[in-house]
């Protein structure tokens, strides 16, 4: 395989990942705060970004939901 091939079909695997992650978060609040989680904890080990708060990221993405999840529970 070819390295223009190759970077096609990373194209073609991102679009589908897009896809998949806009229809689970979707689903409920509590999907789309589990895909933030995610997608923080993704770029942490990645790094893309570099955090020493960890855990306070991750409360602060599910405060910022909390309310949806609850009102969808109610």
């Amino acid at each position: 395989m070819d390295l223009n091939a190759f970077k096609n079909l990373l194209k073609e695997v991102d679009k589908e990942t897009q896809s998949v992650h806009e229809g689970y978060s979707n689903k409920s609040a509590a999907h789309k705060a589990a895909l933030q989680i995610m997608q923080f904890e993704k770029d942490l080990y990645y790094g893309d970004i570099a955090l020493s708060r960890h855990i306070q990221k991750i409360k602060e993405i599910i405060e910022i939901n909390a309310e949806d999840i609850v009102n969808e529970v109610n």
